[in-house]
């Protein structure tokens, strides 16, 4: 057998042909996005409900059958029916006339008609007032009154 140096050549090209012709025909792989940064956990930014004032009692409410003290919007009385709570103008509530208390609580706002009517419990809003029950007994209710959040 004679070699030609054509035939070296031939020789020795052919495994690296073969072996580039067997090559898969895939893309090379695109490089790896740069890392995004992690967006901080999310926050709550509504406002926190106040928390519920604790009931006044009818024997131990703070200012008892002072009405005049819930002008400034912060007062705990004991009131009865026929009673009337007045507040400062800022808290655009007119006065309160208290219609029934005792089981069924009702008052109306003399100014506007706006009655309200709760038993076992529980608030009434209006204008910039809350008015929350605390006990009842008889004809008296103890109330806990505060400005409106």
């Amino acid at each position: 057998m004679i070699v030609t140096s054509k035939g070296l050549y031939a020789t020795a090209l052919l495994p690296v042909l073969l072996l580039t012709a067997c090559g898969d025909d895939e893309s090379p792989a695109p490089p790896p996005a740069p890392a995004t940064p992690k967006a901080a956990p999310a926050t709550s930014t509504a406002p926190q409900p106040s928390p519920t004032p604790t009931p006044a009692s009818l024997d131990d409410a703070a200012d008892g059958r002072n009405l005049d003290a819930c002008r400034d919007g912060t007062c705990e009385v004991v009131v009865k029916r026929g009673d009337e709570l007045r507040f400062d103008k800022k808290f655009d509530t007119g006065p309160l006339l208290v219609l029934s208390a005792g089981e069924r609580f009702s008052i109306t706002n003399t100014t506007t008609g706006f009655t309200s009517s709760i038993s076992g419990g529980g608030n009434i809003q209006t204008g910039g007032i809350r008015i929350d029950l605390g006990e009842s007994k008889g004809d008296r209710t103890a109330l806990t009154i505060s400005p409106r959040s």
